[in-house]
Parts: C-alpha cells; structure tokens; sequence
C-alpha cells in the first residue's frame, strides 16, 4: 500500500512534539521559520539531518524520488497546541502525515486524559481531509529522566494511550518504543547504553544518532518499503 503511495508522489508531513522533529540527534538546530505561536510561546522549525525523518528524507530521495516530505515537528509542544494549529500544521495536498506527540503531556494535570482527546481529535480531522495517517510511539527514555519530579505520567503510558487509538481508528502504528524494548532485550542491553552520542543532546530523553537509525529502521520495515 504505501509503497504505491510513495510511487505515485505522495506529499508526506510529519507532526508532533520534539521527538518528531528529531530533537537529540547529531548536527540538529532550530532555525528561524516559525511554525506558530500559541499561549505567548513560539514553536520553530528544525534542520536534523541525522535524525530519524532526515535518514527517511534521504531514503526516499534514493528510492522513491517524486515523493517530498517536510518536517513540522515543534519541540515543546503539549497535544492541544499541535491539536488547536492542526490547520496551520498541514497542508491541503498533503497525502501522508506522521504523527507523534505524548511526551509534553506528561507534565500536565490531566495529561493523558487529554492526550487521549486531542490525539482522537487529530486523528479524525486528518482522516476527514483525506489523509492517510501513521501515529507513532516515542522511545524508552533513562530512569533518571522517567522520573524527574514534573513527570506526572510515564512513557509507557503515552504508548499505550498511542497504541490503543491506533488500534481503534484503524490506523498503522510505528511502535518505536516495543522495537527498541526488543532490540535491548535482544541484545542484552539496557537504554542508557545506546540513549547518548557524540554530537548529541544526551539528556537521557531524545534520541541519540543510534536510536533514530533504529526508529528509521522500524519505520521502513512497518511501512514496507
């Protein structure tokens, strides 16, 4: 299916918190575009050439050349935001969207209360447009990080809020976060060994050049292409 998609030009857009927009990796820094402001904060775009999207950026350059994708990932957003500037976020040609936020939301009161709201919300006004929507999980993060004191809610709580809206919309899911479980239990490793690189945030919550090879990895293997 998606194969096809990207065969025949697909528009593609990724959405979501910083996760999203490759925050972590090698070589990654926020430009000067604004994507948009809400509640007196502004959100920027970010350039991560060895990040998860820009590993996909190039693979479909090499393979599936009519198709363009752009990044809209806004770190620090919590789901309402990114939720309330759906229609500044996405575009009427879009085909694809990626989508994966959570992560801000466990900061707040009610956040996976609302994370459940405004990620169904999103969800059926993207498949409403016509688009096509891939919903995925973050990563496992390191037991220092899991557990500052404004973490009121924990990833595997994201990930099964992410993974039961998947399962009810009938939407594919990128299970970034069960793949690296796997790949650590595999490989008799725990996350603080592959979580920090050189060149890269090391803050035991976004993704070192190692992991988002794995989170590209999984991607191109659950799409099939």
């Amino acid at each position: 299916m998606f194969k096809d998609i990207l065969e025949k030009g697909a528009k593609i857009k990724i959405i979501g918190c910083s996760d999203a927009a490759g925050a972590g990796s090698s070589m990654s820094y926020k430009t000067e575009e604004l994507i948009f402001e809400e509640d007196g904060k502004k959100f920027f775009r970010r350039v991560a050439p060895n990040s998860w999207w820009g590993l996909l950026e190039r693979y479909l350059q090499d393979n599936y050349s009519a198709c363009s994708l752009e990044n809209r990932g806004c770190g620090g957003a919590y789901s309402y935001q990114i939720n309330k500037n759906l229609n500044t976020l996405i575009s009427g040609d879009d085909n694809l969207v990626f989508l994966l936020i959570g992560l801000n939301d466990r900061k707040r009161t009610n956040g996976m209360e609302e994370l459940k709201t405004n990620c169904e919300c999103i969800v059926d006004q993207l498949i409403s447009k016509g688009k096509i929507v891939v919903l995925l999980t973050p990563t496992p993060s390191v037991h220092s990080n899991e557990y500052y004191p404004n973490r009121i809610y924990h990833t595997d709580e994201v990930v099964k809020i992410l993974r039961d809206i998947a399962d009810s919309k009938k939407i594919l899911l990128v299970d970034n976060f069960k793949y690296v479980m796997e790949y650590l239990e595999k490989n008799q490793l725990v996350i603080d060994d592959i979580i920090y690189g050189d060149g890269c945030k090391n803050d035991g919550l976004h993704p070192s050049d190692y992991v988002q090879k794995l989170i590209f990895e999984n991607l191109i293997k659950t799409l099939q292409i």
